[in-house]
């Protein structure tokens, strides 16, 4: 992959990082505004506190990956599937500029998830 190409992509993680970090501690704060305090209305007050934590584990998550992907471009294998050394192809890497799997190696973790 050409330097140019790795810049605009180095460029799209940062841009990314900073724009999800900003966004969902947004969606946070709006969640604990709304939280009511403990002893009014204690469902509300927990399913806003669950909220809240599976919100701050997506930003970890999402945080972790475009990191990871960041560390790829640095050692210089940014754009490479991590299971089969496959180039990913553009269109992958347009829409998830963070992702570590081709498409193919990605529907393999899929279906392990499950």
């Amino acid at each position: 992959m050409d330097t140019k190409r790795v810049e605009h992509y180095r460029d799209q993680l940062i841009h990314l990082r900073s724009r999800t970090r900003d966004e969902l501690n947004r969606m946070i704060d709006v969640v604990l505004d709304d939280a009511q305090p403990f002893g009014e209305h204690d469902r509300q007050t927990s399913e806003s506190v669950e909220k809240e934590i599976l919100l701050e584990s997506a930003e970890e998550s999402l945080r972790r990956q475009v990191t990871d992907a960041l560390d790829r471009i640095a050692d210089g294998s940014f754009g490479l599937c991590q299971d089969c050394g496959k180039a990913i192809t553009k269109t992958r890497l347009d829409a998830l500029p963070y992702t570590s799997y081709c498409v193919a190696c990605e529907a393999k973790h899929e279906v392990s998830r499950r």
